[in-house]
């Protein structure tokens, strides 16, 4: 017998929940697959549907189950498992909907003929299951209308003094129909299982663009991302969400070319960083407040440093994962510190030319330490002014700054103009 359920398991979000990313993935899915001239509606004329330029349609319901057996495999679909008999009453209603002014058999005809019914889960396939064997055998010429008919009274009469179950009356809708309808219905019906991995199928769907593997989940995020945001917009417009290949071709195809770019893809820092507890033991923020440049009694003290640390990491974690992805090498990595240090020398030697000559006739000790503070400065914030290139791919503002401070904490660069007597090991 099975287990019954409380009533906080019944109402809980999470199975609701995976139903609706469940439905929200497969759209996505079939959107990457939209040829010239179609179009994928989602929750227009049914869970998911696609028109076709020829003025043919395809219907899909989505069903996901989270139930699994004692080997925590997801469950069969059985006979008469509800995810099938309540999707097929509801394509019944479509079908002969009055307000679509479908009133007659033939008008009904029609619209089946034109349409493909498609029921997509994530639960097995049970060789137990008659029903889906006999559509098999009736797509196969096999069987006729009739035995399915009889078949479908059998198992739909409720035993003696039991009353018929919901299941039951689904069931008993269908067989109402006419032997026509029938034989059109039955002719459209397609019942997929074991759907389950939807976004590996998607990720493989940008793959086949010639997509980097390095670049799939980049891609993918932002695709899923940006359609989130669409659908977000189109719900709040009470407009209806029907993307056609146009709609697709024109939002999405600058993902699939950042994707195929030679371009490094940048991923930015969706959080501030923390200030460390440790902070002003890192060389880069012991230059910047011996130089005056930082100070623990300014107002922005805390925000400067929040800022620092967010471009550091910011820098590093793009640069560990471009060289995990091989998108750059450690020879890059060394070839983009040389030309980071190259421009800083050039800016070191600018701003101290006057100062070295100075010092061929003066000790450093006799030099104003207000000159030297002030040089340090306009040394560091003309560095800050440089935008950096790696592998031909300009960085951010930040992440430029953020290559500096990564330096100046090595230190293989500094703001003084004896910074290496003052922060070398």
């Amino acid at each position: 017998m099975a287990k019954k359920k409380s009533v906080q398991e019944q109402t809980a979000a999470e199975s609701k929940s995976i139903g609706f990313d469940y439905q929200y993935y497969y759209f996505l899915f079939l959107m990457l697959q939209l040829e010239s001239d179609q179009a994928v509606g989602y929750e227009a004329k049914d869970d998911v549907h696609i028109d076709k330029p020829d003025g043919k349609q395809i219907f899909f319901q989505l069903k996901h189950s989270i139930e699994t057996k004692s080997d925590a495999t997801i469950v069969n679909l059985t006979e008469k498992d509800e995810d099938i008999w309540k999707t097929i009453s509801n394509w019944v209603k479509i079908i002969n909907d009055e307000v679509a002014n479908r009133t007659t058999l033939d008008m009904q005809i029609e619209f089946i003929n034109k349409t493909d019914f498609h029921l997509i889960t994530n639960k097995s396939e049970s060789n137990e299951n008659e029903f889906l064997k006999k559509i098999t055998y009736f797509q196969k010429s096999q069987i006729t209308v009739q035995q399915i008919k009889e078949y479908l009274l059998t198992i739909s009469t409720p035993a003696p003094r039991k009353t018929a179950s919901v299941v039951d009356t689904y069931i008993m809708l269908l067989i109402k129909q006419k032997p026509s309808w029938l034989k059109a219905f039955f002719s459209k019906l397609i019942v997929e299982h074991n759907k389950d991995d939807l976004i590996e199928n998607i990720k493989v769907k940008i793959k086949e663009k010639n997509v980097k593997d390095t670049r799939i989940d980049d891609v993918f995020s932002s695709v899923d991302s940006h359609l989130r945001r669409m659908m977000y917009d189109n719900i709040k417009a009470r407009k209806k969400i029907v993307i056609t290949f146009e709609d697709y071709y024109k939002n999405f195809t600058r993902y699939f070319e950042l994707g195929r770019n030679r371009k490094l893809p940048i991923r930015l820092e969706t959080k501030k960083a923390s200030i460390p507890v440790n902070a002003q033991t890192h060389i880069s923020i012991r230059q910047l407040i011996d130089a005056e440049i930082l100070s623990g009694m300014d107002d922005d003290f805390e925000e400067t440093l929040v800022n620092i640390f967010t471009s550091k990491y910011e820098l590093n974690n793009n640069l560990i994962k471009w060289i995990q992805d091989s998108d750059i090498s450690e020879d890059d990595r060394k070839a983009f510190d040389k030309e980071s240090l190259d421009r800083w020398v050039v800016i070191f030697k600018s701003v101290y030319s006057k100062m070295l000559r100075k010092l061929r006739t003066t000790p450093i000790d006799a030099i104003d330490p207000e000159e030297l503070i002030e040089l340090a400065s306009k040394c560091y914030y003309k560095t800050l002014e440089l935008q950096l290139t790696l592998d031909e791919t300009e960085l951010t503002t930040n992440m430029s700054n953020g290559q500096f401070y990564l330096l100046s904490d090595k230190p293989i660069l500094g703001w003084y103009f004896d910074w290496k007597e003052r922060y070398k090991p």
